[in-house]
């Protein structure tokens, strides 16, 4: 029997599509993160000012990790499990946030119908493969009772970070008003999308999280997006334009996610197998 046959396992199919995920992070994080100011004029809209290039580069940077991972060291599906769920809701909410701004978009640049495709087709490869790897594994009934703290406070983060995303989407002219740089509508519901993805994969690892192992992934990636944010304000202070408690807000809330992060991680072990 092959690794790829036992219960459990991660399929070569879902191996291959992470990879491809894997590139795809790469290419916009190196851009985005690494080259911010030239996403005004290179890439799928005029994104300014260059910190939130950044921002949205930072949720690529934590991708890079995420799939990497899955990648290079995932062996089962419920270690990656809540990536997937993550995927699926990012992917719906950055469709949703182009649809709604059809006219900020270059259709005439090649990279724009990527970006319109990836999130178009993401969802619903996403679900056939999840429908395989499901069918072949098993869920523990019982969850290790060493991951209650961790379960509650996604519980109460991802609720926390889901009620925001929902409002920034839905308001992004009035909410973007009290963030700590300047956002247009399509920037909000873009920044909403990325908040809605952290929630989304905190809630179900509230849900679902069940062994120490199938934490390591998606707690590392929380920190990693984290650890990429936190330093936006250093890296564009310029760019700051409200401090005070929009930025005091910003600051507390990464440095609490970091610190579920950091337990999540803990509680995975250090000699993890996943």
């Amino acid at each position: 029997m092959t690794s790829s046959a036992r219960p459990g396992a991660l399929q070569r199919s879902t191996r291959a599509g992470v990879g491809v995920l894997l590139v795809l992070a790469i290419l916009n994080a190196g851009f985005l993160y690494f080259l911010p100011a030239r996403a005004a004029t290179g890439y799928a809209w005029a994104i300014r000012p260059p910190i939130s290039a950044a921002f949205l580069g930072s949720g690529y940077l934590a991708g890079v990790v995420a799939t990497a991972l899955a990648v290079l060291a995932a062996r089962r599906w419920r270690s990656i499990q809540p990536l997937a769920v993550a995927l699926v809701t990012l992917s719906v909410g950055l469709l949703a946030a182009t649809l709604l701004h059809t006219d900020r978009f270059r259709w005439g640049y090649p990279p724009t119908w990527v970006w319109t495709g990836v999130y178009a087709l993401a969802p619903v490869g996403v679900v056939i493969l999840a429908r395989r790897q499901r069918a072949i594994t098993i869920r523990p009934a019982i969850a290790d009772p060493r991951l209650r703290l961790l379960r509650l406070l996604s519980l109460v983060f991802g609720t926390a970070m889901l009620a925001g995303a929902i409002a920034l989407f839905a308001f992004p002219a009035d909410l973007g008003r009290d963030w700590p740089w300047p956002l247009t509508t399509l920037l909000a519901q873009a920044t909403a999308a990325w908040i809605a993805m952290i929630a989304a994969a905190l809630l179900w690892c509230a849900y679902d999280l069940r062994r120490g192992h199938e934490a390591l992934i998606p707690y590392a990636t929380l920190g990693a997006w984290c650890l990429a944010l936190l330093a936006l304000p250093a890296l564009h202070a310029g760019q700051i334009t409200r401090t005070g408690a929009p930025l005091i807000i910003y600051l507390g809330a990464l440095i609490a996610l970091i610190a579920v992060a950091g337990l999540g991680v803990t509680r995975a072990g250090r000699r993890v197998a996943l």
